[in-house]
């Protein structure tokens, strides 16, 4: 196997390993601070508090603009101390806005429309202080986290994660015993100090590994932060797009419907969220990659990187989303013993929307490498900004709560096809290529799935070992159409070959 490509594999399986620990830890975690915090504080976190769960999207989408600059600069040999300086400097800028913002605009929100139980405020002033403060810091320290994929240190990034989790379930465990007011409190300190650990080992090891890198110095001339300033800035508005979409969405729901609601959607949010990101780790393996053979002029592995991940990402998201939908209830019940109201139809649209935000294999990684990405950034912020006041409009017509996941079902589709044309227009990329390869084979299995999904919701089994045996065997199904069908013939190929080789070194 080429070397790079075994890279991507290994750095995979890493991300694997890390994210199924932590969908099973973290599902299990959601748990026990629901029977704590009960559905209204629940609700209560989920919008206030949704600063922190956003400060980890908002982290990760700057480390990853920040890593494109790094590994473009490492592809052409380039000044990479001086990239990471520009960067820091301009991170450290972003969160002193943010935290003037958020203690003018946000604490006025806070006081004057948040709809919370009397006597519940000054929770949510400390939740909101507590967010405040994390994501500050969380923004400041992405460009360290930014080195750590650039270099590929996944199997770090699984063991500082693995590890946190389990202290963060430690921490909640503690949290069960306690049976006082503070509760929503204590949760949120622990949610904080947690994220802020994992920043500050990302910080102390990347010093002690590339202390060239990190060597602090002011870099003069305007044209480096211009470059970097620009990029950044249309990923930010896109980033802050998705950011006024999730928490625009957590206030409408709010205004016209309540904590419980809330309570509700976070967590058919995080089931989709935990499928999703399952399928979009293959996608970041392969982003430094894609990034480095743009950089050097080798086109011709770019796309076929691209294509590959595209369907690769569709793929495992199948076999993760048909076992789901076939016992859902079922699974929910499992999981939270008493399932909230509503959370089951929720959780169906917040997973085909994964499926949706999953269709972008590979597209990703090769807009950031091309840099220019002005116009990208515009039309998928328009998408998720329209929802706003469309929402708002649905809501008021009486419309359900649900309704407003489908506006978003629409708005994502819209800006997966414009992004694939502006992809055809602005970087020559082959589209519908890339729609053959990555979407019809996936589409395929969906379709034979959603047929047998549809015949068994007519006639379900009743028992519970009955129903773990119609999940897995939907689950061994789904494995075989997408080895059978979803791979081509070459691949599997390629897969026998190093697996017999694998085993003849064992044996050996």
């Amino acid at each position: 196997m080429n070397p790079a490509n075994r890279r991507i594999a290994l750095n995979t399986a890493y991300m694997y390993v890390r994210l199924v620990t932590l969908m099973a830890v973290g599902l299990y975690t959601s748990r026990l601070v629901l029977s704590v915090l009960g559905v209204s504080d629940y609700g209560i976190f989920a919008v206030v508090g949704g600063v922190m769960a956003l400060f980890t999207f908002l982290s990760n989408a700057l480390a990853t603009a920040t890593s494109r600059f790094l590994n473009t600069e490492m592809g052409r040999g380039g000044d990479v101390n001086a990239t990471f300086n520009i960067n820091l400097l301009l991170h450290v800028a972003l969160a002193l806005l943010i935290f003037l913002l958020a203690e003018s605009v946000g604490l006025w929100y806070i006081h004057s429309g948040l709809n919370v139980a009397p006597g519940r405020l000054d929770d949510a002033l400390f939740v909101f202080q507590v967010s405040i403060f994390t994501t500050c810091l969380g923004i400041v320290a992405s460009p360290f986290q930014s080195l750590f994929i650039a270099h590929e240190q996944f199997r770090f990034q699984m063991v500082v994660d693995i590890v946190n989790s389990f202290v963060r379930l430690g921490c909640i465990l503690l949290l069960t015993l306690y049976d006082g007011p503070e509760a929503l409190r204590l949760y949120s300190l622990i949610f904080s100090l947690t994220s802020l650990n994992t920043l500050g080992i990302y910080y102390y090891i990347g010093c002690r590994r590339w202390p060239e890198i990190i060597r602090l110095r002011l870099v003069r001339g305007w044209a480096r932060y211009r470059e970097v300033l620009v990029f950044n800035n249309w990923n930010l508005l896109a980033t802050l797009s998705y950011m006024a979409r999730s928490s625009g969405s957590d206030i409408m729901l709010n205004a016209f419907f309540g904590t419980s609601v809330n309570g509700a959607f976070a967590i058919a949010k995080a089931v989709g969220g935990y499928v999703s990101e399952f399928a979009d780790k293959f996608d970041s393996a392969s982003a430094p990659q894609i990034v480095q053979a743009y950089a050097a002029g080798d086109h011709g592995r770019v796309s076929f990187l691209v294509n590959k991940i595209g369907r690769a990402n569709l793929l495992l998201f199948e076999l993760m989303l048909f076992p789901l939908l076939i016992e859902l209830d079922f699974v929910l019940g499992i999981w939270l013993e008493e399932v909230p109201p509503f959370v089951s139809d929720l959780t169906v649209i917040y997973l085909w929307l994964g499926l949706v935000a999953t269709s972008c294999g590979g597209l990703l990684p090769l807009i950031r490498a091309y840099g220019r990405i002005k116009w990208f950034q515009i039309e998928l912020s328009a998408c998720f900004l329209l929802c706003i006041p469309l929402g708002v409009g649905v809501l008021s017509l009486g419309y359900p709560a649900a309704s407003l996941l489908y506006l978003f079902l629409v708005a994502d589709l819209a800006h997966r096809s414009i992004q694939l044309y502006l992809l055809r227009r602005l970087v020559g990329f082959d589209a519908w290529c890339y729609v053959r390869e990555a979407y019809l084979r996936p589409l395929a299995i969906g379709a034979v799935m959603s047929i047998l999904l549809l015949i068994y919701m007519e006639h379900p089994v009743a028992g519970a070992l009955q129903k773990c045996a119609v999940i897995l065997s939907t689950f061994l199904l789904t494995a075989a159409l997408a080895w059978t069908f979803g791979l081509q013939a070459a691949e599997r190929q390629k897969f026998l070959q190093k697996w017999h080789r694998r085993g003849r070194r064992v044996e050996c």
